[in-house]
Formats: C-alpha cells, structure tokens, sequence
C-alpha cells in the first residue's frame, strides 16, 4: 500500500500522557489513546469492561475537539461533566472511526482509535450547553428540584444529588440561594409530579418557559436549551472583517493556510477564500470571517504567519491590522 507523505506525517503525531493521549489530525478527526483499569470493586465481563472503554475513547475524542473549538476555558467541573454527557450521546457526534486497536490484559483495557468527529453536530450542541453563550462564563440562577411524594432511598438520593450536580456544572449555572436580586438570577425549579413524569419551569429576564418529560435530565435540558437559544439570538452578531495575507511563492501555500484557518474556529466562523492574486513579488489571497475572538486569531496569525515569510492585515476590526 502506498501511503501519502500526509498520512506519514499523522502517524508520526502521538502525545504521549499517563493513560490518556489525545492527537488532532486532519479531516476533523482526533487519534486518541485510553486505558480502563478494572474496578477490583465490581466484577464486570471482559465484554462490558471493553464496550465501557470504548464508549470513554469516543467520550475523550469528543471532548478534546470541543475544548479546541470552546472560547475561553472550562473549570475542571464542567470538561467533566462535558465529558460524560458526550460519552453518554457519542453517536450523535461522530461521522466514523477507523484503525480501532483494544489490547486486554489482566489490568485493564487498552483502546486506539481514530475518531471523525461531526463538528457541526457538535458545535450545536456545545451552543445549546452555552458554551458559547457570554465566553462560556454560565449563568446565576436558583435551582430547586422536589421529588414531591416520590421519596428516595439514601442511595437514590446521593446518587441522583450526583446528577444534578453534573448538571449545574454542564450548564454553567452559578447557583445562588433565591432568585431575588437585579433581576439577573434565573428562576429554575423541576418537579416529580407523577410516576413517569417530571415537570420544570425557567423563568428570567429573557423569558418564561415550562417543560414536561419522563425524566429530570429531559426537563432540564429541554429548558436550558431553550433559554441559551434565545440568549445567542439575543446577542450581538460575531463582527464581520476581511483577512488579507502575502508572501507565498505559490498557491499551494494558499489552501495549506485556508485549511488552517479554518481550523481555528474559536476564534473565526464562517471562513470564506475571496481571491488569491498572482503578483510579480508574492501571492496574496483574502478571504471573508466572522471573528468571534479577536484576541485569540491575532495570537494564532502572529505565531503562524510572521516564521513563514507571510505578513497579514485585518479589515473591517475596529482595531484592524496587525
């Protein structure tokens, strides 16, 4: 088999870390590496040791693509809780995988895999977390939830406290005592009404919304989803600009950095090659983006461009240029 000086040159890209590795590789797919120890609590089948391992490398993979495209960065309580969601819905956000390797041993598991990641599937999702919503920095809000009749056991109860503790995290709540104040506070409450049946109410500045459904989780993420929707349609627009760059010698440089650029998409959306103009001197090209993060795609342009001969000015900024 013949293999491309691209695919060589993937291989050759491991981070190595104690149990975990994660590479980003082209055509939105992450190389990742994992090792599930076994619990020598609980005595599982090879077989659920094994599927549990594979489900943590799509949950890992998911989870170090969404990292890259989030702007800002996320408490250690959140990627958590990221991870285990995205772990629980991996299929949702995943276009393949292939060269899957899972060695067993006594120890644990082992598993290797490339994973195609759906960024658009996921960048929804990461927006109707609010991940996106006010760099990331969550919402203050009061949450109760009552189990009304239903009374839990110690152990339900701890274990659904776990739940809703992930939740608060995954959504960015900042929990505060009452919902009184500067109006700021978002009202959150979610009730056991029936047997099979949760009921939830938000209410905030934004708006008021009620939800049903057959299970906390569903409540809760039918309502804040709605509430970050209205938030990001709320919010002003990325502000528009024009990159310009010169300095290749062919236009092969060209679609390297278009390909890199749109890359980058914690900083840029929206990326769009305008032209490229042959000069006596250089190639120059243009291209059309939504900024989202200023700051961010001056950094990633200044480490990129300047070691490469290329220079660059921004259009449309108000603090354009470079």
């Amino acid at each position: 088999m013949i293999i491309s000086q691209n695919i060589k040159r993937i291989f050759s890209i491991i981070i190595a870390a104690a149990f975990i590795s994660v590479a980003a590789i082209p055509a939105h797919a992450v190389k990742v590496q994992i090792f599930k120890a076994v619990d020598a609590e609980k005595e599982e089948p090879s077989r659920v040791l094994r599927n549990k391992a594979v489900s943590e490398a799509f949950a890992q993979a998911l989870l170090a693509e969404a990292v890259r495209m989030i702007p800002g960065t996320l408490s250690s309580e959140r990627a958590e809780a990221l991870k285990w969601i995205l772990g629980k819905n991996y299929e949702e956000y995943i276009s393949g995988y292939k060269d899957m390797d899972i060695k067993q041993e006594d120890a644990g598991v082992t598993v290797r895999i490339d994973v195609n990641v759906n960024r658009k599937a996921l960048r929804t999702a990461l927006k109707k977390m609010g991940m996106f919503s006010a760099g990331g920095a969550g919402v203050q809000a009061h949450v109760a939830v009552s189990n009304e009749k239903f009374v839990l056991g110690k152990e339900a109860q701890e274990k659904q406290n776990e739940q809703i503790a992930t939740l608060i995290a995954l959504y960015g709540i900042q929990q505060k005592n009452d919902a009184k104040g500067n109006g700021t506070v978002v009202s959150f409450s979610v009730r056991h009404s029936s047997k099979k049946r949760w009921n939830g109410e938000l209410a905030s500045d934004l708006g008021k919304w009620f939800a049903s459904g057959t299970s906390l989780e569903k409540v809760w993420r039918n309502l804040w989803e709605r509430y970050y929707g209205v938030q990001d349609a709320q919010a002003l627009m990325n502000p528009k600009a024009v990159l310009v760059v010169t300095g290749w010698f062919n236009p092969e440089g060209v679609r390297e950095f278009g390909r890199k650029l749109k890359s980058w998409d914690s900083a840029v959306q929206e990326v769009q090659l305008l032209d490229v103009e042959m000069k006596p001197t250089a190639v120059s090209a243009s291209w059309s983006l939504e900024v989202s993060d200023e700051w961010v795609l001056k950094s990633y342009l200044n480490d990129y461009l300047p070691p490469r001969g290329l220079t660059f000015n921004i259009e449309g900024l108000a603090r354009g240029g470079n």
